[in-house]
């Protein structure tokens, strides 16, 4: 089970959209982190469309990962199913203050459900046939930020949200065979204390037999796609792109 992407680039990589995942089953979309751009190219590619329930998860509170995140909420409220009653459900990690930063949007507690957890407690949609937890991952310090281990229909998955690092137990995971596919923050950029994982230091740290399951998302300006592939690496591309 693949997960398609609404947007795979870095913050100022606007060409290609913030870094969003997704997955749509019937009428029921999964997303991962709404940035910026993430509900207008919703919109525009006629996904939203498609749903009357929405679920969305986050990884941090980065604008390029939850700036329109309010413009969803209120479009759930208002347009998708019946009016005036929420249709996305909201899932964080309660570090992230999630409802004060919807309180600032202008989005009303009657607009959402929101779930909070913590990490490492498995969370189910039953409808999607999904479970998750979240993991502690290094990005800045002035933000909690988390990646997520996902099982969706008995397929499991890492998305590592933005990082600088894997975490040993997952990067073990991976190298045991657990994973059918590995969705890592990748960039060219590469300098000391940099808060993404260059594109070298991840060949670094993934040897060649394992690299085939690893696709590159987040990606910033300088990254070489051709360059990635030619280590063995996949590469995420935007939905609608070939």
């Amino acid at each position: 089970m693949m997960l398609e992407f609404i947007g795979c680039g870095s913050a100022f990589h606007t060409e290609l959209g913030n870094n969003s995942a997704f997955y749509i089953k019937g009428q029921t979309l999964f997303l991962i982190d709404c940035g910026s751009s993430t509900f207008a190219r919703l919109r525009e590619s006629g996904i939203l469309q498609k749903a009357d329930r929405i679920h969305v998860v986050l990884t941090h509170t980065h604008a390029d990962h939850v700036g329109s995140l309010g413009d969803l909420v209120l479009y759930g409220y208002w347009i998708i199913g019946k009016m005036a009653e929420p249709a996305v459900t909201v899932y964080a990690p309660k570090d992230l203050n999630i409802r004060m930063l919807l309180d600032m949007m202008g989005a009303e507690e009657k607009t959402y459900i929101l779930k909070e957890f913590t990490p490492g407690e498995e969370i189910e949609i039953p409808e999607l046939s999904i479970r998750f937890e979240a993991v502690p991952v290094r990005h800045v310090p002035e933000l909690h930020c988390f990646g997520y281990v996902l099982r969706i229909q008995n397929e499991l998955i890492y998305y590592s949200g933005d990082c600088c690092e894997i975490p040993a137990s997952i990067l073990e995971k991976l190298t045991g065979g657990a994973f059918g596919a590995f969705y890592q923050d990748t960039c060219k950029a590469d300098y000391e204390d940099n808060v993404h994982l260059s594109l070298r230091k991840l060949a670094e740290i993934i040897g060649p037999a394992f690299r085939d399951k690893v696709y590159c998302m987040h990606q910033d300006e300088g990254f070489d796609r051709d360059e990635a592939e030619k280590l063995g690496f996949q590469v995420v591309k935007p939905y609608g792109e070939k």
